[in-house]
């Protein structure tokens, strides 16, 4: 299976992504951990942030032939990236998982002002980013840091990909 984990600077993504994969036993991709190991930290023009994603769908695609599951941790401010993981987890039969991770304004400034190891985001990207952030259409699964323990939120999630909650919306 493909999770991907999605959301604005300072949400808690990486922090919720390390401990789901812990718990699931996934291999983890990580964007800011691939900028740093491609060399090109720091740089984030449109054309780097894609060969980020590039990347990311290879190593993603070579370790879904091995048969492994995978969670993916990124921004995905743009649907486009989304619907790309979409369609390379259809062109290979594997499920595919959203998981959206927010936070209050008030929680990201503060985390934002902390030394993260890989992450170079800063609240002025936070706020960037938040113009541009393209809502996800459909269902997927949103869980608060700051609001909910790490430990609930990954009881919430196990219980999405496993399918006792197979629809995160059931109002809809």
């Amino acid at each position: 299976m493909l999770i991907l984990v999605f959301g604005l600077p300072g949400a808690g993504k990486s922090y919720f992504a390390r401990h789901l994969c812990k718990e699931i036993d996934a291999v983890l991709l990580n964007t800011d951990m691939i900028r740093e190991e491609l060399g090109i930290k720091g740089k984030y023009d449109e054309d780097t942030k894609q060969h980020v994603y590039d990347e990311i769908r290879t190593r993603t695609a070579k370790y879904l032939k091995k048969g492994k599951d995978i969670i993916v941790d990124g921004t995905f401010h743009k649907i486009e990236r989304r619907e790309d993981f979409f369609r390379l987890a259809a062109g290979m039969k594997t499920e595919i998982y959203y998981i959206e991770i927010r936070a209050s304004e008030k929680t990201i400034k503060q985390r934002l002002t902390e030394n993260r190891k890989y992450s170079e985001a800063d609240y002025n990207v936070y706020r960037e980013i938040k113009k541009e952030f393209e809502a996800k259409p459909g269902c997927h699964l949103v869980l608060w840091s700051g609001i909910e323990s790490t430990g609930k939120m990954i009881s919430k999630a196990k219980r999405y990909i496993y399918g006792h909650q197979a629809d995160p919306c059931p109002d809809k």
